[in-house]
């Protein structure tokens, strides 16, 4: 394959495109993976630079939003690495009578990974392990909310469910999977970047798998400690199977399962 000549100048020109949808902090994504990305939508549109690429992006606005779907990549499923999910059942609840069980999914994408908490906190709740429940699910990728919202997703959503053991949370109708209205009510999808400087609300879970390890050094040190300080102490929060907290000495989490990489918030 050849190679796409690619200068410094017109790579800042599509980041620029990142700044102006509300995305800047993509910026710290891994170099080599920013780039991959970039090559992937110039050889859909047979295009020979970045700098026709950056033209192209400077009059087509569809493309702004095409390119920030492609780098916030987007690949998710219900209940990813099922064994993570049961041992974090395990270890949650049960709550004082009267209080809420609240609940955060950073990078949610298409929203499967919300539904997976939403699911599982559920069936916790008609168990008697929480009460009162419900799950705020952020992303920086407006496409990925849109499909969120629906709780509309392919049949073979309700497989990888049933196969997770920790509950339904829907059916399928005219073909698809959609999620129980009773779920999908509880769970609030809203734009957030995880690298900006938002307000962070603590939660007695918060949910971020396999979204670090698109970062390079910079931008995973600012997400983790972004994702800490949405936990409330005595809080627990899971990561992906490939990511390691590399500042965990610094931050005041304890190691609750290394395998599953689970951490409980203290102090």
């Amino acid at each position: 394959m050849t190679a796409i000549p690619m200068s410094e100048r017109d790579l800042d020109r599509v980041r620029n495109h990142l700044v102006d949808l509300g995305a800047g902090a993509l910026n710290l994504y891994k170099g080599a993976c920013f780039e991959r990305r970039v090559a992937s939508r110039i050889r859909v549109h047979r295009l020979p630079s970045v700098k026709a690429y950056a033209d192209l992006l400077d009059r087509d606005p569809e493309e702004r939003s095409r390119l920030l779907s492609a780098i916030a990549i987007g690949v998710t499923s219900f209940f990813r690495n099922p064994p993570a999910w049961r041992r974090l059942a395990e270890l949650i609840g049960p709550t004082r009578a009267g209080e809420r069980f609240t609940a955060w999914s950073a990078g949610c994408a298409s929203g499967e990974e919300a539904f997976s908490a939403a699911i599982l906190l559920a069936g916790l709740a008609r168990a008697g392990r929480i009460g009162e429940w419900s799950v705020t699910a952020t992303d920086v990728d407006e496409r990925g909310l849109t499909v969120a919202r629906t709780g509309r997703y392919p049949a073979r959503a309700a497989a990888e469910i049933e196969a997770a053991r920790l509950g339904s949370g829907g059916g399928i109708a005219g073909g698809q999977f959609e999620v129980d209205p009773s779920i999908r009510s509880r769970v609030l999808f809203r734009r957030e970047d995880l690298l900006g400087h938002g307000a962070r609300f603590p939660c007695d879970l918060v949910v971020c798998r396999n979204v670090l390890i698109y970062f390079g050094a910079e931008g995973q040190e600012r997400a983790i400690r972004n994702l800490v300080d949405g936990v409330r102490p005595g809080g627990l929060l899971m990561l992906g199977k490939a990511e390691l907290v590399t500042l965990a000495a610094e931050l005041p989490l304890d190691i609750v399962d290394r395998r599953e990489r689970i951490y409980r918030r203290v102090g």
